[in-house]
């Protein structure tokens, strides 16, 4: 009932709208609606860029190697 609401508040969709979507299209509301609600804050905005870094695939070599102090074949440092 709580993402019904939420929708009904961003989107000015009726219940009877938002309950007639298909699942598929009421999902996609919801997830944008919700990114567009975190974008708006400081603190949001940083969340948003936490999850992204956390569903990364490839790791960030560059970040890892300053982190861990791995250097590089031939850095003889």
């Amino acid at each position: 009932m709580n993402d019904i609401a939420f929708l009904n508040r961003k989107s000015g969709m009726s219940h009877q709208e938002i309950m007639s979507l298909p699942y598929g299209i009421y999902l996609s509301y919801i997830k944008q609606n919700t990114i567009a609600e975190l974008m708006e804050t400081q603190e949001g905005r940083e969340y948003l860029a936490t999850c992204q870094r956390v569903q990364q695939k490839t790791p960030d070599l560059a970040k890892l190697r300053g982190n861990t102090g791995y250097k590089e074949a031939g850095d003889n440092e």
